[in-house]
């Protein structure tokens, strides 16, 4: 039975790590696209709230990267929905217009990251690989062997 789990931590380990993107702006969506997929993860992008819960419904992501301000939904008003619907997704926001009151906010709805534009991009893939660690660690639990 041990080796069956150690085999299938592998094999899980292995597989590209999904990352759905919700940003309205068609060139930061782009941009963010480009990079993740040259980072070797599989990239979805929607740019509203709507299209996010039609592909969080059907598909399991890793990691989803939300910005704040969109039309219709907000990436605040998203975050409890993504929440409910895959609790185990890591949730980074992602805004042009910070405060201490939007961070706030966004970490109690449900985010474990909040980062600021103009991005660093090397701080937002720091962000992401922590945060996949944090979620393996999470799913290994006892039987890592740390």
């Amino acid at each position: 039975m041990m080796a069956f789990f150690l085999l299938f931590s592998l094999i899980v380990d292995d597989e590209k790590k999904r990352i759905l993107i919700i940003e309205d702006d068609e060139e930061m969506r782009s941009l963010l696209k480009n990079f993740f997929d040259e980072e070797g993860f599989d990239t979805d992008c929607v740019s509203n709230g709507s299209e996010a819960f039609r592909i969080l419904v059907r598909e399991i992501f890793d990691i989803v990267i939300t910005d704040i301000r969109m039309p219709g939904l907000t990436g605040l008003d998203i975050i409890p929905g993504v929440r409910k619907l895959q609790p185990e997704t890591s949730i980074i926001v992602i805004t042009a217009f910070g405060s201490e009151e939007v961070h706030h906010k966004a970490m109690a709805r449900g985010a474990n990251s909040y980062l600021e534009k103009p991005l660093r991009f090397h701080e937002l893939k720091e962000t992401v690989q922590e945060l996949l660690s944090l979620k393996s660690k999470r799913r290994d639990g006892p039987w890592s062997g740390s």
